[in-house]
């Protein structure tokens, strides 16, 4: 079994497992459960089971039970794992009561499997949600110390994933050996392009403690960013895949998506790309689940091949050749970020949500929506022996920045008619939206303001890494706390920033608030978990005139 000491006690600590029924056992197969137990996407009268198990004829049952010893199971059957799904079992399992905490376990002829504890979504009412956020999660850049912490908070119902689960790249080369955390070597050594390399790769994050034991003990909804598939993917597309070479890009995405819904605890969708999914936590809150990566995602914008090769011939007005890049190419409305299909059931889902009266939208997606420039003299806080491609992306952000462009042109900044739409439908059709988000590595809280400026549209938790590196790798001659100050005063909208630490995000949800933390890791790269250094806001709901501005 790949679970280490540390996973094993955790679970004898917390779980009271009692041996499979006699009759039951005898027509199991006899096996290993290799990577834990995990659930996800809470319904009120259902939620996915998974579990992975190798021996015999595959064949297994599972158990929930409304107590922990299962002398009161709610619901019982049998599945089979097989090799077409790489050995992964998902049941789906209906005829639950809703606002309910369930234990839940798998059986086999050789035993039990860890005692998983799981929770359905209430049908109605729902005073409180407590969720998790995390994104970005790099195995052998350090420790996912993160997961950890949330699987011991009793107050937390449920774990969002903004993406990143796992990384594609090879091992050595993000991060490179020496930068690699001893003993966090990743399976396959190369990228991973075909099915048997995804799933390789999934194995491995799965022998992380932490991540396995938040997945026993809290319900789970995931998405996908690009490095589930490959760097800076789009529809047809990803800078990290070259067709000659890895294959026809619709194959890898095949292989990567079917990996993604094998091994994590959610629906399997159809058609099998269709990510984006909602569901209701009673009358409180409906938590919409998106997909701005992949399937209605134009190519991302390059100054290196548009704006920047003009600007070096000089004799230009510079001002003046930006503005015509905007009105000409970035400003473009038939540049999408999740497809007209997507961008009208959003519409709809949240204008349904308002009509239902939940008073909070908990947009969960890929990407920052808040306006970020680089600040004037960013470049100082770089090193000297800064590689040049560093120093050549920041200096471009600055250069840029100054004439009013945005730096990252793969967020939401780069698809600016795009988020004009998706901001109106927050500002029209939702009642207190709430924006969560990932992929810069860094923490980034925004008000949102609504196109006629009256109101705001939302607010964005975009809530940094588990572990990959943020500018605190880069922009190293910087003093405490200079790096975020200088970019919250170069963005007005910005209410707070951390581009120092590794950490996550806690949202608490009530009818009239939402309660948030930034919990900030200082060190991922030991073996000992730190204290998190804890940021708190909050901010208000109202009836119908948008959320409040984040107070810290």
């Amino acid at each position: 079994m790949l679970l280490n000491r540390r996973s094993l006690l955790a679970a004898a600590s917390l779980t009271a497992v009692a041996a499979p029924r006699a009759a039951w056992a005898q027509s199991l197969a006899h096996g290993a459960f290799t990577h834990g137990v995990a659930s996800g996407d809470p319904l009120p009268d259902s939620v996915i089971l998974w579990t992975r198990f190798v021996g015999g004829d595959g064949r297994v049952a599972w158990e929930v039970s409304e107590d922990e010893g299962f002398t009161r199971v709610a619901q019982r059957g049998t599945a089979r794992a097989n090799f077409a799904s790489d050995f992964c079992v998902k049941v789906d399992v209906r005829g639950l009561q809703p606002g309910r905490s369930y234990f839940y376990r798998f059986l086999s002829g050789a035993g039990p499997s860890f005692t998983g504890k799981t929770k359905t979504a209430p049908a109605t009412g729902g005073e409180s949600l407590t969720v998790a956020m995390f994104s970005c999660a790099n195995f052998p850049w350090g420790y996912f110390h993160q997961y950890g912490h949330a699987a011991r908070r009793d107050d937390i119902d449920l774990v969002l994933h903004t993406g990143d689960y796992i990384y594609e790249i090879q091992r050595g080369s993000y991060p490179s050996a020496a930068d690699t955390v001893p003993g966090r070597w990743v399976d396959p050594v190369t990228e991973t392009v075909t099915l048997s390399d995804y799933y390789q790769r999934y194995a491995t994050y799965h022998t992380d403690h932490d991540l396995l034991e938040l997945r026993r003990v809290k319900p789970i909804c995931v998405i996908w960013d690009d490095h589930e598939i490959a760097n800076d993917a789009w529809r047809e597309g990803a800078q990290a895949h070259q067709t000659p070479t890895e294959g026809a890009y619709p194959d890898r995405v095949a292989a990567a998506s079917k990996a993604m819904f094998d091994w994590m605890p959610m629906r399997t969708p159809e058609p099998r790309v269709r990510l984006y999914r909602s569901f209701d936590w009673g009358d409180l809150a409906r938590i919409v689940l998106l997909d701005t990566r992949f399937i209605g995602r134009d190519l991302q914008l390059d100054y290196r091949t548009t704006l920047a090769p003009q600007l070096a011939q000089g004799g230009s007005d510079a001002a003046a050749l930006a503005a015509e890049f905007r009105r000409t190419i970035l400003d473009d409305p038939r540049r999408s970020m999740m497809g007209s299909v997507q961008e009208q059931w959003f519409a709809r889902t949240l204008a349904e949500s308002k009509q239902r009266g939940q008073p909070w939208q908990i947009v969960t997606q890929q990407l920052v929506v808040g306006d970020q420039f680089s600040p004037a003299g960013m470049t100082s806080m770089l090193p000297a022996d800064v590689s040049p491609g560093s120093r050549t992306w920041f200096a471009a952000g600055e250069q840029m920045s100054a004439l009013g462009l945005p730096w990252n042109l793969d967020a939401w900044q780069g698809y600016p008619a795009a988020r004009a739409r998706f901001l109106e439908a927050c500002a029209n059709n939702a009642n207190n939206a709430v924006i969560l988000g990932g992929d810069t590595h860094n923490c980034w809280v925004h008000n949102l303001a609504a196109a006629e400026g009256s109101r705001l549209a939302a607010l964005e938790f975009a809530g940094g890494s588990v572990s990959s590196p943020g500018f605190e790798r880069s922009l190293t001659n910087a003093t405490p706390g200079q790096r975020e100050s200088m970019m919250r005063s170069s963005n007005q909208h910005m209410a707070f920033c951390d581009l120092t630490n590794r950490g996550y995000g806690v949202l608490k949800f009530t009818r009239t608030t939402c309660e948030s933390e930034w919990l900030a890791f200082p060190d991922i790269r030991s073996s000992q978990a730190p204290t998190p250094v804890v940021t708190r806001f909050g901010a208000v709901a109202s009836a119908s005139g948008g959320p409040g501005a984040w107070a810290l």
